[in-house]
């Protein structure tokens, strides 16, 4: 085959070229670090790190849904831990105005500090996060007690999605906490569990909700409360259950208002008859307390695995886009090394001139 002059200078430029392209490549990968700049360098390896970004970004978004989770639900833990010493003391309350050796003035004493205790309870249930009401339900901005116990908020659960698809209610109501409804078979009807997904969901739980939140206060119409003679407010029980609902839950506004009036009118047997109430009161605090700490629970290890993929996901795209600087160097030094020598060596062959042609 004929080489021809044309053709030995489209080779030399084209050489030149090449090693002017790789150097420069490296060049930037070098200044970068990154084997990957652009998606043509790597299209698979490109659609692999923005895939990895998109779902840490996903992932930080769902952390701090559960970090402010997480801060309701402790607080709440701090609430109650509080509510069951307040409780705690107003057993031994009672059981020192039970006694034979209190009457007339040391139970009037007594009752003046279950009277702060019961003040304190009530401010307790309207404690807040921000401006968000703990025991409020969905009615966050709503204060959910009065001071006669009264409650403003719903039944309610505040869910937050911790993956896709999945959610964990960060609150707790405050008719469940402090009135004892849902407890045991009171005939209360409770929330569905489930979390709508999509809009037809959604539309379907508003109806059910507003069909569920009908019933409940058509069955509160109908409900009597069996009183005692001195303790105004103070349900009378004759065993765990209420013997009108049948529920185990605990009106600890009322039992506490209970004990005061008993204290006030010196009714040795009303006092004793708020002790087992009392110990009701506790283990639904108690129950609630349980409830809060599993979720918790829950949300820390939910934390700790989406920090685990976050990391995983790093180190992936850090494998696919990192350059190895070391190799980088030695390929640098390596293509500098071709670039000199093609120059030299075109140097040569592009040497001859007319004068040589004409000798």
């Amino acid at each position: 085959m004929r080489v021809t002059d044309k053709m030995n200078q489209t080779q030399v430029l084209n050489n030149i070229q090449k090693s002017r392209s790789e150097l420069a490549t490296l060049q930037n990968q070098a200044s970068s670090g990154k084997k990957i700049t652009k998606p043509s360098d790597d299209p698979v390896g490109a659609a692999k790190v923005l895939a990895n970004r998109t779902e840490n970004k996903n992932l930080e978004q769902f952390d701090r849904g559960v970090n402010g989770a997480k801060l309701f639900l402790e607080t709440t833990e701090a609430v109650l831990s509080q509510l069951t010493e307040n409780i705690v003391r107003a057993k031994e309350l009672a059981i020192q105005g039970a006694s034979d050796t209190n009457g007339g003035t040391p139970r009037e004493m007594i009752a003046a500090e279950v009277e702060q205790i019961y003040n304190s309870l009530v401010e307790m249930s309207n404690r807040q996060v921000g401006d968000r009401y703990l025991f409020s339900g969905h009615k966050t901005l709503v204060r959910p007690f009065g001071n006669d116990g009264e409650y403003s908020g719903d039944d309610g659960e505040i869910k937050i999605a911790t993956n896709k698809g999945k959610f964990v209610a960060m609150n707790l109501s405050g008719d469940k906490v402090f009135l004892g409804k849902g407890l045991g078979g009171d005939g209360t009807i409770k929330p569905s569990r489930e979390t709508p997904q999509s809009v037809e969901d959604l539309q379907n739980y508003k109806v059910s909700e507003a069909e569920r939140e009908f019933l409940n206060e058509e069955q509160n119409e109908h409900r009597i409360e069996t009183r005692g003679p001195a303790s105004v407010g103070r349900v009378q029980r004759l065993g765990k259950n209420d013997p009108v609902t049948g529920g185990t839950g605990v009106n600890i506004f009322n039992l506490l208002q209970g004990l005061e009036v008993a204290l006030k009118a010196n009714d040795k047997y009303g006092i004793q008859d708020a002790l087992e109430p009392l110990d009701q009161a506790l283990s639904q605090i108690n129950l609630a307390r349980a409830e809060v700490g599993g979720r918790v629970n829950q949300l820390n290890a939910t934390s700790d695995g989406i920090q685990k993929t976050i990391v995983d996901n790093k180190v992936n795209n850090s494998y696919l886009e990192d350059a190895d600087l070391f190799q980088v160097m030695t390929d640098l030094n390596k293509s500098d090394t071709t670039l000199k020598s093609t120059l030299e060596t075109s140097s040569k062959l592009m040497s001859a001139s007319l004068l040589d042609f004409l000798r």
